[in-house]
């Protein structure tokens, strides 16, 4: 990490060469590790909510501390609204709003993660390490002719910085997609979400993922639909249980 000295030249640089706004409140972005969004809106809990407090065990889920929820032992409380969701736990470093949406669109786009939104990461992999803990990482896939229009795939960014940060084997071939699906599109229903993933995903190599635990990495978790779908696609393959991390999750999802 370079010096504050640094890093305040790198930054003053940075903004007179290409002056950034924020996407939020289209204030200058103070700094380049703040990616697209400023310190404040970053900051400020009623735009950028990070998911450190109460969760669901299984999903993750916010929960406030009076929801009335399942309790099993003490394996911690359950929204009740998961119970059949096909992985063992899925969590997200925050809802999908603010700092965490704005950052989300960006790298739909662009290849990077900014060092904030990779300090958020490397936090609840921290705080959530039991949960998630796994052999090895594996992306949500983008069909072919989707990445080789973008020239890339998001999900598998956010896998590799996982796998850096936990030290767990990154898995880039496994896990395919064969069907070219449908753009979720703001609206559409969980019934339109999970037939636009049906039978969308194949296991190209079962003998990576055969008796192994496997963190399942996406950008959002909306309906949950993709993660079932590619969730089960693994089970049935073999794999010994599936965890699920995304950075941001659909608030009420």
């Amino acid at each position: 990490m370079l010096p504050r000295a640094l890093r305040n030249i790198r930054d003053g640089l940075i903004g007179l060469a290409f002056p950034e706004e924020c996407r939020l409140c289209r204030s200058p972005v103070e700094s380049w590790d703040y990616g697209v969004a400023c310190a404040r809106c970053w900051d400020d809990p009623t735009l950028t909510r990070i998911l450190t407090g109460s969760v669901c065990a299984k999903c993750g889920a916010p929960m406030a501390p009076t929801t009335a929820a399942y309790l099993t032992g003490g394996s911690g409380r359950f929204c009740g609204v998961c119970s059949s969701a096909p992985f063992t736990a899925a969590r997200a470093c925050g809802v999908y709003s603010g700092a965490f949406e704005a950052s989300i669109l960006f790298l739909k786009n662009t290849p990077h993660i900014c060092p904030r939104l990779c300090g958020i990461v490397r936090r609840i992999l921290y705080e959530h390490h039991q949960v998630l803990r796994s052999d090895i990482v594996v992306p949500v896939p983008l069909h072919r002719l989707r990445e080789r229009q973008r020239g890339f795939n998001q999900a598998a960014i956010i896998a590799r910085l996982i796998s850096r940060e936990s030290g767990l084997r990154f898995d880039n071939h496994a896990l395919s997609r064969v069907k070219p699906t449908e753009r979720h599109r703001a609206g559409m229903d969980a019934s339109d979400r999970a037939h636009s993933v049906e039978r969308a995903f194949v296991i190209a190599r079962p003998e990576l993922v055969n008796g192994a635990s496997v963190l399942l990495v996406d950008d959002v978790y909306t309906t949950g639909s993709t993660i079932y779908a590619a969730t089960k696609c693994l089970l049935d393959a073999g794999a010994y249980q599936v965890k699920v991390l995304t950075i941001a999750r659909v608030a009420g999802h």
